[in-house]
Protein backbone atom coordinates (compact mmCIF):
# COMPACT_ATOMS: atom_id res chain seq x y z
CA UNK A 1 0.00 0.00 0.00
CA UNK A 2 1.64 3.26 -0.89
CA UNK A 3 2.58 5.19 1.64
CA UNK A 4 0.60 9.17 2.65
CA UNK A 5 2.41 12.07 3.28
CA UNK A 6 0.46 13.10 6.67
CA UNK A 7 2.40 16.11 7.57
CA UNK A 8 1.36 17.35 4.11
CA UNK A 9 -2.14 16.10 4.71
CA UNK A 10 -2.64 18.12 8.02
CA UNK A 11 -1.38 21.29 5.95
CA UNK A 12 -4.06 20.02 3.46
CA UNK A 13 -7.47 19.33 5.38
CA UNK A 14 -8.75 22.07 7.34
CA UNK A 15 -10.35 21.46 10.89
CA UNK A 16 -13.29 23.99 9.81
CA UNK A 17 -14.42 21.25 6.94
CA UNK A 18 -13.95 18.31 9.04
CA UNK A 19 -15.72 19.59 11.62
CA UNK A 20 -18.35 20.74 8.96
CA UNK A 21 -18.42 16.72 7.40
CA UNK A 22 -18.94 15.64 11.16
CA UNK A 23 -21.86 17.67 11.98
CA UNK A 24 -20.42 20.28 14.23
CA UNK A 25 -22.36 23.17 15.33
CA UNK A 26 -20.72 26.07 17.10
CA UNK A 27 -22.77 27.11 20.08
CA UNK A 28 -20.42 29.65 20.93
CA UNK A 29 -16.60 31.20 20.32
CA UNK A 30 -15.03 32.08 23.35
CA UNK A 31 -11.61 33.12 23.47
CA UNK A 32 -10.47 32.03 20.24
CA UNK A 33 -12.14 29.69 19.82
CA UNK A 34 -15.35 27.79 18.46
CA UNK A 35 -17.24 25.95 21.15
CA UNK A 36 -19.93 23.50 21.32
CA UNK A 37 -20.73 19.66 21.57
CA UNK A 38 -18.08 16.54 21.31
CA UNK A 39 -18.25 15.19 17.81
CA UNK A 40 -16.18 12.28 19.37
CA UNK A 41 -17.91 10.80 22.08
CA UNK A 42 -21.19 12.49 19.90
CA UNK A 43 -22.29 14.48 23.54
CA UNK A 44 -25.50 16.10 23.29
CA UNK A 45 -24.81 18.55 26.77
CA UNK A 46 -25.87 21.88 25.99
CA UNK A 47 -22.58 23.29 27.97
CA UNK A 48 -21.25 25.61 25.71
CA UNK A 49 -17.29 24.57 26.28
CA UNK A 50 -17.40 20.34 26.24
CA UNK A 51 -15.58 21.19 22.89
CA UNK A 52 -12.98 23.18 21.54
CA UNK A 53 -11.47 24.10 18.33
CA UNK A 54 -9.02 26.48 17.61
CA UNK A 55 -9.04 27.15 13.67
CA UNK A 56 -6.17 29.28 14.00
CA UNK A 57 -4.10 26.53 15.72
CA UNK A 58 -5.63 23.72 14.21
CA UNK A 59 -6.45 21.57 17.11
CA UNK A 60 -8.91 20.77 19.09
CA UNK A 61 -9.73 19.62 21.89
CA UNK A 62 -13.19 17.89 24.83
CA UNK A 63 -13.07 18.69 28.12
CA UNK A 64 -15.26 15.82 28.71
CA UNK A 65 -13.65 13.09 27.26
CA UNK A 66 -10.57 14.31 26.79
CA UNK A 67 -9.87 13.85 23.34
CA UNK A 68 -7.72 15.95 21.50
CA UNK A 69 -4.86 16.79 18.56
CA UNK A 70 -4.47 18.39 14.94
CA UNK A 71 -7.11 17.63 12.14
CA UNK A 72 -6.26 14.27 11.34
CA UNK A 73 -6.83 13.02 14.80
CA UNK A 74 -10.45 14.32 14.59
CA UNK A 75 -10.73 12.64 11.29
CA UNK A 76 -10.05 9.26 12.93
CA UNK A 77 -12.06 9.78 16.10
CA UNK A 78 -15.15 10.63 14.07
CA UNK A 79 -14.64 8.62 10.98
CA UNK A 80 -14.24 5.69 13.98
CA UNK A 81 -10.88 4.37 11.11
CA UNK A 82 -7.41 3.17 11.21
CA UNK A 83 -5.16 6.44 9.76
CA UNK A 84 -4.09 5.56 6.60
CA UNK A 85 -8.18 4.93 5.73
CA UNK A 86 -9.21 8.21 7.75
CA UNK A 87 -7.16 10.56 5.69
CA UNK A 88 -8.02 8.78 2.12
CA UNK A 89 -11.79 9.13 2.89
CA UNK A 90 -11.22 12.47 4.04
CA UNK A 91 -9.42 13.84 1.31
CA UNK A 92 -12.06 11.79 -1.05
CA UNK A 93 -14.89 13.99 1.03
CA UNK A 94 -13.14 17.00 0.95
CA UNK A 95 -12.28 16.86 -2.81
CA UNK A 96 -8.85 17.06 -2.10
CA UNK A 97 -5.65 14.99 -3.57
CA UNK A 98 -3.92 12.58 -1.60
CA UNK A 99 -0.80 13.63 -0.67
CA UNK A 100 1.10 10.42 -1.76
CA UNK A 101 4.90 10.23 -0.75
CA UNK A 102 6.71 9.28 -3.34
CA UNK A 103 7.66 5.34 -4.31
CA UNK A 104 10.91 4.35 -3.27
CA UNK A 105 12.91 3.05 -5.89
CA UNK A 106 12.80 -0.83 -5.37
CA UNK A 107 16.30 -2.44 -4.60
CA UNK A 108 17.94 -4.83 -7.28
CA UNK A 109 17.33 -8.54 -6.68
CA UNK A 110 21.08 -9.87 -6.28
CA UNK A 111 21.65 -12.09 -9.14
CA UNK A 112 22.36 -15.71 -8.22
CA UNK A 113 26.14 -16.95 -8.17
CA UNK A 114 27.45 -18.10 -11.50
CA UNK A 115 28.12 -21.43 -11.52
CA UNK A 116 31.44 -22.22 -12.53
CA UNK A 117 32.03 -25.49 -13.58
CA UNK A 118 35.47 -26.96 -12.61
CA UNK A 119 37.32 -29.39 -14.91
CA UNK A 120 37.59 -32.88 -14.24
CA UNK A 121 40.55 -34.39 -13.10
Amino acid sequence: MPGIDFREARARLSLAAVLELAGFEARGFWAGQLRGPCQVHRSRSRRRRVFAADLGKGLWHCFACGAGGNVLDLGVAVTRQPLHAAVLDLCQRLHQDVPWLPARPQPRPARPPEETTMPEP
